[in-house]
């Protein structure tokens, strides 16, 4: 249970993160031009992938799609950086990367209760984004 002050920094930081979507664009006010959708597709595919490979513990398929995240999730990254008017996106990305990382560790380390946990990290964050900047289809 939070402590008073746990509650109040939580519905702070939630305020902060609703503003600041507010304050940013919608994703139909977004010029996704130069955007590499075949990137985004390998992304999709290799997280797919990725909840299958670590559920069937084939370590060597799971760090597979964690090298074409790894590499999808720079992408965004620099790629959000240059969209003031997606303020929160390369945020997002550098998140992504972190729960990336520490998947990877879990895998190398064959510890795939854990992976499991990362995995579910890693999406919720990339939900969080497309939530956030996903074009319109």
């Amino acid at each position: 249970m939070l402590s008073a002050a746990g509650a109040t920094a939580a519905l702070v930081a939630a305020a902060i993160f609703n503003g600041a979507l507010a304050a940013g664009a919608s994703a139909p006010d977004i010029d996704y031009s130069d955007f590499d959708e075949d990137q985004m597709r390998a992304m999709d595919d290799a997280i797919k992938d990725l909840d299958s490979n670590v559920g069937g513990h084939d370590a060597d398929a799971a760090l597979a799609n964690t090298t074409v995240l790894r590499d999808g999730l720079s992408y965004a990254e620099k790629y959000f950086a240059k969209k003031p008017e997606a303020p929160l996106g390369a945020g997002f990305a550098r998140e992504a990367q972190e729960h990336l990382a520490t998947l990877a560790k879990s895998i190398e380390a064959k510890d795939f209760d854990a992976a499991n946990g990362h995995v579910r990290a890693l999406v919720k964050t990339c939900k969080s984004c497309h939530e956030a900047y996903k074009p319109p289809e």
